[in-house]
């Protein structure tokens, strides 16, 4: 008796050794599932986050080069040396005023101005103006001190005048005897602020500091990354670089440390989206001397990591399981044969449960695939879109570099034009001409460029239906020459007025007349036809070409976002989501009629617009 009660306690005390070491080795490989899947993580967003980094790099780079050149102009410009020879004189210093005025008219920078050696500032593009700078002494700005000593010299600071914000650029003007002053231009990058702002990245900018100098979010401006010592604060209020408050040492990361090959950021505070625990990632800006940070949320990447570990720790459970239901059973036939039968049928059901366990893991793993396939494909597009809308900028950029050439070649043109009329040389009166109206065109296709991309306003606004046509169709004449595509558009007699953005309204119609034009790509016949139709209280505009068609089935999905009928690589599938959303915020609708092998219309139907409602002449 005695021995049978020590075997059972052998026998129950080696099951609990069993059920301990199962369970090691499925917090084991939990565990060991967790860590590889946060390390794929952290590192698959620190790539992310590199290539988000250089693009907005890329476009930091881009939109300060295009005032690069200011400096240089103004030092180089004869109003400049002749004021700063003698500042006192009313004349020549109205004489530099209007020609920094004109010059950041065309450059469109935030101010210009001259200072004089002692740091006076004698001449100024906002001279008209309750904050303009002249007569203002700010020598002890750094940037004056570094482009005396060094010939150039790039600065961030928060304007003591004007209270503005932005990077300033300055050069020194030397004579024959030595330095003569100072010619700076003040760039306001606000712009960047707000594209990264729609972004929906949390990104900051500090300086040499280690203080925020541009971000996403406003409340973190003006704050060191980290805590600043009382020795430094000192030193950075004498330079009075960040405005009237001046600095705020509140630090935006409570606390920055290294884990997994990363940086890892706390941040406090009472609002969900920035605060919590961050991966930071950084790229270095050598140029201007900056740093850009990226938080990146840490929530879904331990998330994501907490249910790789829960699915191999149920993985390797169910393995587990498996044998051990494998050894009962073999233990259970060796020494009950006579109940063959009954325990075939318990074990055949618990291989039942085991089977239907194994699927449902199944399921989720290949549901988790689709839902990361899904999100990668989302991420590639929003990437592109970055890319189209960088492409966008720079297009807007040379555009508007390219009007002033044009200007000048108008100008030239009609001094020709005098002189042979002056000569009375026929022959090359005509020549000319031609030359003239090719000037005219290109002058118009920049200026229709320059308006597309002008940032559009909350305001009320008009449209003429006949003027947007017109201009949607010179945006696009390139394509539809090159594709040989006739068009036919019944023009409708004067004015007709309709509710909504101009700027908005040559978006939907450039998007709907360069569909139809890659529609008939590989057609034998190539017409785009353009119609108005007057209706009482509406206008409908439509838009048909002979392509290919659209087949039934597709038109349901066709305004829907990321959704193309196009060959891959060929578009984003935005463009007719964002067209119907456009025309459906100024109350109108837009839809489409195919037939496969024939052709597609699509329509759209504006409200017309009452005489109140400001147009965009008048907007102008």
């Amino acid at each position: 008796m005695a021995s049978r009660f020590g075997f059972r306690e052998l026998l129950h005390r080696r099951q609990l050794i069993l059920a301990g070491v199962a369970l090691a080795v499925v917090l084991a490989t939990g565990w060991a599932a967790f860590e590889v899947a946060l390390s794929g993580a952290i590192a698959n967003a620190g790539q992310q986050s590199d290539r988000r980094l250089a693009l907005f790099d890329r476009t930091l780079e881009a939109i300060i080069e295009r005032f690069h050149y200011l400096p240089s102009s103004m030092a180089l410009a004869a109003e400049t040396r002749a004021i700063l020879a003698d500042p006192t004189n009313p004349d020549l210093r109205e004489a530099a005023n209007g020609f920094l005025s004109k010059l950041n008219d065309t450059a469109g920078a935030g101010e210009l101005f001259i200072m004089a050696k002692d740091g006076n500032v004698v001449a100024a593009s906002n001279w008209w103006a309750y904050d303009s700078f002249v007569g203002e002494n700010l020598a002890y700005r750094p940037y004056f001190e570094e482009a005396i000593r060094d010939g150039d010299a790039k600065f961030y600071a928060v304007g003591t005048v004007t209270g503005v914000a932005g990077y300033f650029l300055a050069r020194r003007i030397d004579g024959p005897d030595g330095a003569l002053g100072v010619a700076v231009t003040k760039i306001n990058l606000g712009e960047i602020e707000a594209n990264w702002w729609r972004s929906g990245e949390l990104l900051v900018i500090v300086d040499t500091n280690n203080v925020a100098i541009l971000s996403t979010r406003p409340d973190w401006r003006y704050r060191p990354l980290s805590l600043i010592g009382p020795g430094e604060i000192g030193r950075i209020a004498d330079e009075r670089r960040y405005g009237e408050t001046g600095l705020d040492n509140r630090p935006i990361a409570a606390d920055i440390w290294p884990s997994r090959g990363a940086n890892f950021a706390f941040v406090a505070g009472n609002d969900p989206d920035t605060s919590g625990l961050f991966l930071l990632d950084e790229l270095r800006l050598p140029t201007h001397q900056w740093r850009i940070f990226s938080f990146t949320p840490s929530g879904p990447l331990f998330r994501d990591a907490w249910t790789a570990a829960t699915t191999a720790g149920l993985a390797a459970a169910a393995f587990l399981l498996i044998i051990a239901l494998l050894v009962q059973r073999r233990r259970i036939i060796g020494q009950r044969l006579a109940d063959h039968d009954r325990l075939e049928q318990r074990v055949a059901e618990r291989t039942e449960d085991l089977h239907i366990t194994n699927q449902a893991l199944r399921e989720e793993i290949a549901e988790r695939i689709r839902a990361e396939k899904a999100e990668r494909e989302a991420q590639h597009g929003l990437v592109q879109a970055a890319k189209m809308a960088s492409l966008g900028q720079a297009l807007a950029g040379v555009a508007h570099e390219v009007s002033q050439p044009v200007a000048a070649l108008t100008t030239h043109l009609a001094s020709a034009k005098l002189i042979a009329a002056r000569n009375a040389d026929n022959d090359i009166a005509p020549i000319l001409s031609t030359m003239d109206k090719v000037v005219d065109r290109l002058a118009a296709l920049t200026g229709h460029l320059r308006t597309f991309a002008r940032k559009e306003t909350r305001v009320e606004m008009q449209s003429d239906i006949s003027t947007a046509i017109a201009n949607a169709l010179d945006l696009v004449d390139h394509k539809l020459r090159a594709l040989g595509i006739d068009v036919e558009y019944r023009r409708h007699r004067g004015k007709l007025m309709v509710t909504g953005n101009p700027i908005h309204l040559e978006q939907v119609l450039i998007n709907l007349l360069a569909n139809a034009a890659d529609a008939m790509e590989h057609s034998t016949i190539r017409v785009l036809s353009v119609g108005i139709t007057k209706t009482v209280k509406s206008v409908e505009i439509s838009v048909a070409d002979t392509g290919s068609g659209i087949a039934a089935a597709e038109l349901a999905n066709l305004f829907d976002p990321f959704y193309s009928t196009k060959d891959a690589g060929r578009g984003l599938g935005l463009g007719l989501s964002i067209s119907y959303g456009l025309v459906r915020d100024i109350g109108g609708a837009i839809t489409v009629q195919s037939h496969p092998g024939k052709g597609s219309t699509f329509t759209i139907r504006l409200p017309l617009a009452l005489q109140s409602t400001p147009t965009k002449e008048a907007m102008a």
